[in-house]
């Protein structure tokens, strides 16, 4: 298995300016207006993401440019048809203004990426290719060059910064103020000021800020920011609530049970921005590209202008305006631009829908799994276990001594973190009331021991009841069993069984749908067990009876048999297997430190359902950058050709301004297209 690709924050850069995260650029130059976000360094020089948008500034030149070009162009048309009769330097005064008022800061870049050493930077190229078409008495394709590139970059840089919206949209859950009430006067503050037990008032229409616990009021929380869920949830005093839930309709008293540090809201949002640092197979590839791709293309222009006036008799104004046309198509902006934003809107849209991935890699490799692994319970299952009334105690005992060991069992499952002992707890909590209980200890994939009421008991699977070499009798129920015993006696057991959740075996079945091959299931419950869920959810194969350090064994035996492997779990217990796994996706993980920590996906609601529509949205991305990378080769190549051939002979130029700034607003326009997410079954 290939490693999981890290991102290095000390990659090469030579631009001689500060980044956001020490993205990779080439481009030469110190850019004041801006800082790269997604590391699209092209080697070009290229200004791609604006921090603001000077429009004053722009439609100033634009519009005074433009008409001068305008002017110039008449009258240099006019003089050389014979229509009218005035000195040249009128007109070309007309193309010089037109040229200083729109190129200035293009050409001022240029110069500074020539004392940087930076030859290829795109303003560089422009500057040259516009000077040359003067030299050989093009002033208008001059003109048009910068004119046309610096309306393109002001498109550009507006595609960039509303293709972050679906970013910015989930950032804005950052809160501003927290209003806490102390000492009876309520206060309002920065969230950092909130300590762990404040009381904070939440009034309807208000966003909670920070995680903790409802003391006083009910109320509908909308949070569709966390899981991509429209339906509002119910929540009344004693109910947990996350930061970033929105309050409808009551005003609510809630107990801060963590700092804002620390909670949920604040580990997700630095989750998305550093998802911009883990760059995908396909943005290196580009990187490395970009390298090359511009001085060969500089030197075929080079070459064009050279080869065919110095060895075949060709006339040089003709070849110098072949090669400057090349020339203008000589950076991958269009590249170097669309591929990372193409990804960003993939996850900004896989965020939309409450799916976190942590990088581009991720989602290319969301794209690229063949193999689905799954853990039973809490994923395929709901995890919510339901109590089986028969032959729960095998002991032939009476009442009394039933009621003791529900006790018992209800008592030591309070300190463990297995889903089934959270049901058995909820379900037999006025029995655990009853008890004193000391000195817990969990046994990793087995169960837990406890004193309780003076004596040691453990509880858990049979795995358990082995270690502590106690004879015991297997249940026959259809279900999962907790066993019971004290150091030297077996005292029976209960059976709960889990239940498949409501969208598991569609959600599989669009998986296969989706090139998805192999599906399988890992539990440390019983094979019956197992095999059943495995078939009511249409699971190919299943491995029963797993210990933590088995599941990786089991994923590390699939990957060596060159599948690639998504792995789903809880995110609780499953750390090492998210990590071995080439893509590890923690389910349910809204308020799980760990599952955020530990995967690579996070979806935030418990639906299965999300891990096909990430797919979908992942596919789309791909297929997306596919075509960008394609149409904006063939039109540059086609060009390149067209120049050197003479094909284009009269439109060289404005054909060779389109392979440039055309292309990449094209290419922009599509990648925009992975934010649109639509809702549909897979019928593919």
């Amino acid at each position: 298995m290939e490693e999981k690709q890290k991102h290095d924050h000390s990659e090469c850069c030579d631009c001689k300016h500060e980044h956001h995260h020490d993205a990779h650029c080439d481009c030469g130059h110190h850019h004041n207006e801006h800082e790269h976000h997604h590391g699209d360094g092209c080697g070009c020089g290229h200004d791609h993401a604006h921090e603001e948008l000077n429009k004053k500034d722009f439609i100033f030149k634009v519009a005074t440019g433009g008409i001068l070009l305008v002017i110039g162009y008449i009258l240099n048309e006019l003089t050389e048809k014979g229509v009218i009769d005035i000195p040249s330097f009128v007109y070309l005064l007309c193309f010089g203004l037109s040229y200083l008022i729109v190129g200035f800061s293009i050409i001022k870049e240029a110069v500074e990426g020539i004392i940087h050493g930076d030859i290829f930077n795109e303003n560089v190229l422009m500057g040259i290719a516009s000077i040359g078409a003067f030299a050989v008495g093009e002033y208008t394709e001059g003109c048009a060059v910068m004119f046309l590139f610096t309306i393109g970059e002001f498109l550009q840089s507006l595609a960039v910064q509303r293709s972050r919206k679906s970013i910015k949209d989930m950032l804005e859950l950052k809160p501003q103020e927290v209003t806490v009430l102390r000492d009876g006067t309520e206060t309002v503050m920065s969230p950092d000021g909130v300590e762990i037990g404040d009381i904070m008032i939440i009034k309807p229409g208000e966003k909670i800020d920070i995680d903790g616990k409802i003391i006083e009021g009910c109320a509908e929380l909308d949070m569709k920011a966390l899981t991509g869920e429209s339906i509002p949830v119910s929540k009344s005093a004693g109910d947990e609530v996350l930061a970033g839930s929105v309050n409808i309709d009551g005003a609510l008293k809630v107990e801060a049970t963590k700092r804002y540090k620390d909670s949920a809201v604040s580990k997700i949002l630095d989750m998305l921005e550093d998802a911009e640092d883990k760059k995908s197979n396909a943005e290196h590839f580009i990187t490395r590209f970009a390298r090359i791709y511009t001085p060969i293309v500089c030197l075929i222009a080079l070459l064009i202008i050279l080869v065919p006036p110095i060895f075949f008799g060709g006339e040089w104004k003709e070849w110098i305006y072949r090669g400057l046309s090349a020339l203008v198509v000589s950076c991958p902006c269009a590249l170097v631009i669309s591929i990372p934003l193409s990804f960003f809107g993939g996850i900004g849209a896989c965020s939309k829908e409450g799916i976190l991935i942590k990088g581009s890699n991720y989602l290319e490799a969301l794209a690229k799994v063949d193999t689905g692994v799954f853990d039973k319970t809490g994923t395929i299952t709901s995890g919510k276990f339901e109590y089986v009334n028969c032959e729960c105690y095998h002991c032939h005992c009476s009442d009394n001594q039933h009621r003791e060991l529900l006790k018992i069992i209800a008592a030591c499952e309070r300190y463990s973190t297995h889903p089934l002992a959270k049901s058995i707890s909820l379900a037999f909590s006025h029995y655990a009331d009853e008890c004193d209980v000391r000195d817990a200890k969990n046994y990793a994939g087995m169960g837990v021991s406890a004193v309780v009421n003076g004596t040691k008991y453990y509880v858990g699977n049979e795995k358990l009841m082995q270690k502590i070499g106690v004879d015991f009798k297997e249940t026959e129920c259809i279900g999962t069993a907790v066993y019971c015993a004290s150091e030297t006696e077996f005292k029976g057991d209960i059976v709960f069984a889990d239940i498949i959740k409501q969208d598991s075996k569609d959600a599989l079945a669009q998986l296969h749908k989706q090139g998805i091959t192999h599906t399988v299931m890992l539990t440390g419950d019983k094979e019956p067990i197992a095999k059943d869920i495995a078939a009511k959810a249409g699971i190919d194969t299943v491995y029963a009876k797993l210990m933590p350090d088995e599941k990786v064994a089991k994923v590390k035996e699939l990957q060596e048999k060159g599948s690639s492997v998504l792995y789903t779990g809880d995110g609780i217990n499953d750390a090492p297997v998210l990590a071995q796994a080439d893509l590890g996706i923690a389910m349910g993980a809204v308020g799980s430190d760990v599952a955020i920590e530990a995967s690579d996906m996070v979806i935030m609601s418990d639906s299965l359902s999300k891990i096909p529509t990430g797919r979908r949205i992942a596919k789309k991305t791909l297929a997306i950058v596919k075509e960008n990378i394609i149409f904006s080769l063939a039109v540059k190549i086609l060009i390149i050709i067209g120049c050197a051939t003479g094909i284009f002979d009269e439109n060289a130029m404005w054909l060779a301004v389109f392979g440039d700034v055309g292309v990449c607003l094209i290419a922009i326009a599509n990648s925009m297209r992975t934010m649109i997410v639509k809702k549909k079954k897979e019928n593919k």
